[in-house]
């Protein structure tokens, strides 16, 4: 279901099956193999599912509302409950966050230069995803076979040879392009462990830019916009959608950060207007491309002279040097010693007088 790489180790592990229980005529296993592209991972990877089966979808979905509800819940209480779970999923994807712009991830091997980058750009959570490949490739991995020109590898486990079917990574020095028949990266965006073998082979000290997935760097939320790039001719109709929804988002932003302030809002008014104007030439064809550029680089924001209040100094506080500790202790000790002499005199004094009746 989840164990083979490829439709070929597919068929050979079913036809196996099928043999050893000799089931050739049974009617179930025969409907079931009819379909075998909707519940086997081997016929599934070409496509982008970062390993979520769909069965891990519905139970997921089941324990939220088991969680949040009862069998007498009304629907009221239900969206209540489901309100303060979303509310706690953001907060926590808030505190992790913060955790990846304030802190430092501290790589196992200091001295690896590709673990240092992948610090720098991971997330906390697929660092460690990251590193686990990376040190199951270096250290549990051998390479049988590689060819002349080093551009096909048969990677192996270093131990149980003879148990394991090697894996075929394809690598193209030109383009720094790796293959690999496992395909993780077309599944999940990452780099398999076979992969980080064949690099190490190589002694290529850097990941290529191209496997290095923006949706999963430590900085994907503030990047995302600003990181677009045009999808260019020659593609498919999808790509209009696309830009319409990511200029919808990075619109919506804009207006939420500038809510609330009327420099802003007027700020953006005037913006989008002139970016309606430029538009409208640019697809009339009554501007070229560099003398857009040129006007939006001469375009510049205004600054608002803002300074820095004067300092005052508070009144009630006063100038004179604040006392240490040991200056308080001593005034405090021989106001101490007074109070006892006086003490001392007044019970000598009472006792004398005392002593004369």
């Amino acid at each position: 279901m989840s164990k083979c790489d490829s439709e070929v180790e597919f068929e050979r592990s079913w036809n196996e099956m099928i043999l050893e229980g000799n089931l050739q005529t049974h009617e179930w296993l025969g409907d079931l193999y009819k379909i075998r592209s909707k519940w086997s991972t081997a016929f599934n990877k070409e496509y982008f599912s970062m390993g979520i089966l769909s069965t891990q979808r519905s139970e997921c979905t089941n324990n939220v509302c088991h969680g949040i509800s009862k069998p007498t819940s009304s629907i009221t209480e239900c969206f209540l409950g489901l309100e303060k779970i979303i509310t706690n999923w953001r907060r926590n994807e808030q505190d992790e966050d913060h955790k990846c712009r304030q802190s430092e991830i501290v790589p196992v091997i200091r001295s690896s230069s590709i673990l240092k980058q992948a610090t720098h750009f991971y997330s906390r959570k697929l660092y460690s995803f990251f590193e686990e490949e990376f040190l199951h490739g270096v250290g549990g991995m051998s390479i049988d076979f590689v060819s002349n020109d080093s551009s096909k590898f048969l990677v192996n486990y270093t131990e149980n040879k003879d148990q394991s079917n090697p894996w075929v990574v394809h690598f193209d020095s030109t383009d720094c392009t790796i293959q690999c028949t496992c395909k993780k990266f077309e599944t999940m965006g990452l780099l398999c462990c076979h992969s980080m073998r064949v690099l190490r082979q190589l002694d290529i000290v850097k990941i290529p830019e191209k496997y290095l997935m923006l949706r999963w760097s430590a900085k994907a939320r503030k990047s995302f916009y600003s990181g677009y790039v045009g999808l260019g001719k020659g593609t498919d109709c999808g790509s209009g959608f696309i830009f319409r929804n990511h200029i919808s988002r990075f619109a919506y932003q804009i207006s939420t950060r500038a809510q609330g302030n009327e420099l802003a809002e007027q700020y953006m008014l005037g913006a989008m207007k002139d970016m309606a104007e430029n538009i409208d030439l640019l697809v009339e064809g009554k501007m070229t491309n560099s003398n857009f550029i040129c006007k939006s680089k001469s375009r510049a924001a205004p600054v608002s002279a803002f300074k820095d209040p004067q300092k005052r100094r508070p009144k009630g506080i006063s100038n004179a040097r604040l006392k240490g500790y040991w200056e308080k202790k001593k005034q405090k000790s021989k106001y101490n010693f007074a109070l006892d002499a006086r003490l001392l005199r007044y019970y000598c004094a009472f006792t004398a007088l005392l002593l004369r009746f």
